[in-house]
C-alpha cells in the first residue's frame, strides 16, 4: 500500500511538473504577456507598489521580535485584555520641492496636516452623512425620408398654416415692415446673418448625424464633524524618493477611551490620574538624537537617528521614569537668515507649534466635507466612428479649530542642524509635560498670588538700593536646603 501510496505520489509530481513546464511554454509563445509580466515584477521591485504613507502602513505591521509583529489594522483593534483602540494613518504632501528655500516650513505644515487627516478619519468613522446622485442615460435617434416643408414654415400644424389673405392686419403689417427691413439691410450685414445661420444649421447637421449616446454621471457628497479628545500620535515619517516630484509625510494616530480620560485627567488638573503608573524611561530616551546619543538597538548609525528625528512631529503621551503619563510635542522651523535674530524667531515659532500640538492633544474640533463627480459619455456616429467624453472633479475641504489653556510644560531640548535631503540649516524644539511639573506651577502661582509678609519692615523702608547699572553672572541658592 505505501509503494502505491509513493507511485502515486510520483506520477502527480510528474504531471504537475509538466503542467507547470505547459505554462511557461505557453507564456514563452506570447511575448506579450512576458513583457507583462516582466514590467510586473520590475515594478514591485521598484517600489511601484507602495502606497501614498507607506511606511506608517509597515509601522502596524512592523516586527517586535522573536516572530511577532506588531499586527495593528487601521480602525479597530484590541488590547491582550481585551480592550479595544483605534488606529488611523494620516498622509500630506509636502508643497514645497526640496530645493525650495521654504522646504522645512512647508514639511511642518505637511506634518500638522497628516495628524489633522488620521484625526479627519476617527471623526468620519463615528459620523459621516453621504449624499449620492447617480444618473445614466442612453438615446437613440434614427431618422430617413425628406423632412417636410411645414416643419420648417411654422411651428404649428400645416392645416393652420394660413396664406396672406387669411393674415389679421398686424399679421400683415409685420410682413411690412420685416419687408421693408429686408430693402434696408445692406448686404454685408446680410451676409453675416446667413453666415451665422449655416453655422447653425452646420451644428444641427452634426447633431443629426448622431444615432446612439450613453451618458453617466455620479456625484457623492460626504459631511462630518466632531470633536476629538486623546488621539495621540505613535508614529511619524517622511520618505522622498529619486524622482519623485514631492515628499510626503504619514503619520500614525491612536486613540482609545484611557486615552480620552487621561487627557481630561490634564485639563481638569486630576493629576493623581496621571501619576503611579508603571515607570518608562526618561523623556530624553524618548528623543531619536538627543546631544549626539541614540539607541544602537534602534538605529544602526547616529546618521538614522537624525534622520529619525528630522521625521517626527507632533504630541506624544509616554511614561516617564517616575511613571508619569507625559507628553512630548516636537515641532521644527527654518531660519530666515543665518543670523542669531533669524534662530531665536525660528526657536520661538517652533516653540509655539509645539505648544500648540498639546492643545489640540487635549480637544480639537474637526469638521470634514469631500464631494466628488465623475461624467462620461459615449457617442455613436451614422458613419461608424465613436468619440468618448469624461469629465472629473473632486474637492475635500478640513477644518480644525482648538483652545484651551496649557500650563506645566517647559522645553525638554532644542537642536540645530542641517537637513539631510537639501542642506538648509534647520532648529527644532521638543516641549514636554508632565503631572509633577504641572503640580509645581500651580504650588508657585499660588504663592505668588498671595500678599508678601515680612516682620521687617522698618529695615525695609530704611534700605537704599546703591548700586549701579552692570552686567556679570553669578550663581547663589542653589543647594538643595535652599529650595
Amino acid at each position: 500500500m505505501k509503494n502505491v501510496k509513493y507511485n502515486y505520489l510520483k506520477i502527480s509530481c510528474f504531471f504537475g511538473v509538466l503542467f507547470s513546464f505547459t505554462i511557461d511554454a505557453i507564456a514563452d509563445d506570447n511575448p506579450e504577456a512576458t513583457d507583462r509580466k516582466a514590467q510586473f515584477y520590475s515594478n514591485q521591485e521598484s517600489g511601484a507598489g507602495d502606497v501614498p504613507g507607506q511606511q506608517c502602513i509597515n509601522y502596524l505591521n512592523a516586527p517586535l521580535g522573536n516572530g511577532r509583529t506588531r499586527g495593528w489594522n487601521q480602525g479597530t483593534n484590541y488590547k491582550s485584555n481585551g480592550s479595544t483602540f483605534f488606529v488611523a494613518v494620516g498622509v500630506s504632501e509636502i508643497k514645497a520641492p526640496t530645493s525650495n528655500p521654504n522646504y522645512i516650513t512647508s514639511s511642518m505644515n505637511a506634518s500638522i496636516s497628516a495628524q489633522l487627516d488620521s484625526k479627519r478619519k476617527l471623526v468620519e468613522a463615528m459620523s459621516t452623512q453621504i449624499t449620492s446622485d447617480i444618473v445614466t442615460t442612453m438615446t437613440q435617434q434614427v431618422s430617413s425620408g425628406q423632412m417636410p416643408e411645414f416643419i420648417g414654415t411654422s411651428e404649428k400644424p400645416a392645416k393652420e398654416v394660413r396664406d396672406y389673405e387669411q393674415m389679421s392686419i398686424y399679421e400683415k403689417t409685420k410682413v411690412l415692415v420685416n419687408q421693408q427691413l429686408d430693402k434696408m439691410v445692406d448686404q454685408e450685414t446680410k451676409d453675416k446673418i446667413k453666415n451665422k445661420t449655416i453655422s447653425e444649421r452646420e451644428l444641427q447637421s452634426k447633431i443629426d448625424e448622431i444615432v446612439n449616446q450613453s451618458t453617466f454621471k455620479d456625484s457623492i457628497k460626504s459631511n462630518a464633524s466632531g470633536s476629538v479628545r486623546g488621539m495621540k500620535s505613535v508614529y511619524s515619517a517622511f520618505s522622498v524618493e529619486k524622482g519623485d516630484k514631492q515628499t510626503l509625510v504619514c503619520n500614525v494616530g491612536l486613540w482609545s477611551s484611557k486615552l480620552a480620560a487621561d487627557v481630561d485627567a490634564m485639563t481638569t488638573g486630576d493629576y493623581s490620574r496621571l501619576q503611579g503608573l508603571k515607570k518608562g524611561k526618561p523623556l530624553q530616551k524618548y528623543i531619536p538624537h538627543f546631544n549626539r546619543q541614540f539607541d544602537r538597538k534602534v538605529y544602526k548609525e547616529e546618521f538614522d537617528a537624525f534622520e529619525s528625528l528630522l521625521g517626527t512631529f507632533g504630541a506624544f503621551m509616554v511614561r516617564n521614569e517616575r511613571g508619569e503619563m507625559s507628553v512630548i510635542s516636537y515641532a521644527q522651523e527654518k531660519p530666515a537668515t543665518d543670523s542669531a535674530t533669524s534662530k531665536l524667531i525660528a526657536f520661538d515659532n517652533a516653540t509655539l507649534r509645539a505648544r500648540r500640538a498639546i492643545i489640540q492633544l487635549r480637544d480639537e474640533n474637526i469638521d470634514t466635507s469631500q464631494s466628488m463627480t465623475r461624467q462620461e459619455a459615449t457617442t455613436e456616429y451614422r458613419d461608424g466612428m465613436m468619440d468618448y467624453w469624461s469629465d472629473n472633479s473632486s474637492e475635500r475641504r478640513t477644518a480644525a479649530s482648538a483652545s484651551g489653556t496649557l500650563k506645566g510644560d517647559y522645553e525638554l531640548y532644542r537642536w540645530n542642524n542641517n537637513h539631510t535631503l537639501n542642506g538648509q540649516p534647520v532648529v527644532g524644539v521638543v516641549v514636554a509635560w508632565t503631572p509633577t511639573n504641572a503640580m509645581m506651577i500651580d504650588e508657585i502661582s499660588e504663592t505668588l498670588s498671595e500678599s508678601p509678609q515680612s516682620s521687617y519692615d522698618d529695615y525695609s523702608s530704611d534700605y537704599e538700593d546703591s548700586s549701579s547699572s552692570a552686567s556679570g553672572g553669578s550663581s547663589a541658592g542653589d543647594d538643595e536646603d535652599d529650595f
